[in-house]
């Protein structure tokens, strides 16, 4: 069988445009070559749209990225009503020939996002003044650096483990065939951080586009926050800080109050311009090419659709009574000791569809916390920050909490949001599973190679300066 390259496809330059009108806008369909598309600032708008409508796919963010994140962590669990979906990542089984994947689906993000910030190197165009082409390059720099972060949490070592570590990814500027070699860990981080930089200089709080959710746009505090979270991973602690705090002391956002929560279950939250903790989500939409149909993550999540992923009583155990978020899992007359996640209850009931949280508010003031905790400066202090948030969620306040009680608290709060797995290997604590039902694996220390997911092996086939991280096979 022939092999292709992943990184790059021929096929992605003349698919750029293909795949914009089906996002948060309607506009023209385009039929036409991508170099007379980029060649208005109207024609690279409509490009920038292009990069968000991939991430719906359900290699990334409408269900595998996610629900991985959270099955690998130990917050959910195969429920008993599996069609047998996940069970390599359950287990830790997973190989080269079965692995996430988000590489492709990321990839094509970037050669996207090359194509329009390339194009934007001697463009011009009368009545567009600089300021709109600094935004427009804002936008996709920070698509482009969400696309490389998301990657290298899930196929690289923690940022913790050396910057000078080989395994990190390669760093692709321009979209064109080649053979790239992984660039090390820390230029990974680099490009990630001056790609944000880079957002949060020439962007605003207004995005560039029109549609029916404005959060499901990237903007100047989407980039803001993601430098607090990559600033986290990166343990820089006073960034992270600062960055949160920025997020945190706006006027734009406030915590959920409990009852707002709870409607979660009932039509969720998620997916209007008043929801008020959301700072940046992946906009949920039947029309987008990229939609997964049925094997979203509603309907993966939901016993009322396929259910194969249900919630770990580890995750479950960690709520007091009275706590909000304890509300938010679900049982079945036939399954009344197996749990399953509200999160994702679907637009007005719709299994098919939901708006995937990227960014919110609660997680900033969780950064903060765990950033002073490792000893950044605030004017205020850990158990401010974490006991701000319980209150929100009529839970208990804290006193004199530690880092694990910031590692709890993430818990509860971020639960089945894509993160957990990603917690535990930033900081280089063992997995423990006391809920588990496999046969093998139950607990993984953090010296365990497969914290770091292998790379496709379609990609190693067609790239021989590609190297597979260590501890899996190549030929597998």
């Amino acid at each position: 069988m022939k092999k292709h390259n992943i990184i790059f496809l021929s096929l992605v330059a003349s698919l750029l445009m293909m795949s914009c009108d089906d996002f948060l806008t309607q506009p023209p369909e385009l039929q036409q070559t991508t170099a007379l598309t980029l060649s208005t600032y109207d024609g690279l708008l409509a490009a920038a749209v292009g990069t968000y409508s991939i991430m719906y796919d359900d290699f990334w963010y409408a269900r595998d990225f996610v629900v991985m994140a959270d099955l690998l962590g130990g917050n959910s669990k195969i429920s008993p009503i599996t069609s047998g979906r996940f069970m390599e990542e359950y287990l830790w089984t997973n190989t080269p020939t079965n692995t996430a994947n988000l590489w492709t689906d990321a990839y094509d993000v970037i050669a996207r996002c090359n194509n329009i910030i390339n194009e934007l190197e001697n463009f011009s165009e009368v009545g567009v003044t600089e300021t709109q082409l600094n935004a427009l390059e804002g936008e996709v720099k920070f698509t482009r650096a969400l696309a490389y972060f998301d990657m290298a949490r899930l196929y690289c070592p923690p940022y913790a483990a050396g910057a000078s570590n080989i395994y990190g990814l390669p760093i692709v500027l321009v979209t064109e065939n080649g053979k790239p070699a992984r660039n090390t860990l820390g230029e990974t981080y680099d490009q990630i951080v001056s790609d944000l930089e880079f957002a949060v200089e020439h962007m605003s709080d207004a995005p560039l586009h029109e549609g029916t959710d404005l959060k499901g746009w990237g903007s100047r505090d989407a980039a803001v926050a993601l430098l607090a979270r990559v600033s986290l991973y990166m343990e820089r602690w006073q960034d992270a800080a600062d960055y949160a705090t920025e997020i945190i002391e706006s006027e734009d956002y406030r915590l959920y109050t409990p009852a707002e929560y709870t409607t979660w279950d009932s039509g969720g939250v998620w997916g209007t311009d008043a929801a008020p903790e959301i700072i940046f989500e992946i906009f949920g939409n039947e029309g987008n090419s990229a939609h997964p149909n049925w094997d979203q993550i509603t309907y993966i999540m939901s016993p009322r659709g396929y259910g194969d992923i249900g919630a770990s009583k580890d995750v479950i155990n960690l709520f007091e009574t009275g706590d909000v978020r304890a509300n938010l899992f679900t049982n079945t007359a036939d399954f009344p000791d197996d749990f399953w996640s509200l999160k994702y209850p679907g637009k007005g009931g719709n299994l098919r569809i939901d708006n995937i949280p990227v960014l919110r508010l609660s997680e900033m003031y969780l950064i903060r916390a765990e950033a002073v905790l490792n000893g950044a400066s605030s004017t205020t202090t850990a158990a401010d920050d974490l006991n701000t948030l319980r209150t929100a969620r009529n839970a208990s306040a804290l006193t004199n909490p530690g880092l694990n009680d910031v590692y709890q608290e993430r818990r509860r709060e971020l639960c089945f949001e894509g993160h957990e797995l990603f917690d535990l290997k930033r900081t280089q604590r063992d997995l423990v599973r006391v809920d588990y039902d496999g046969a093998v694996n139950q607990n993984i220390p953090a010296s365990d190679y497969r914290w770091a997911i292998p790379i496709p092996i379609d990609e190693l086939d067609a790239n021989p300066n590609m190297v597979q991280n260590p501890g899996y096979s190549s030929a597998n």
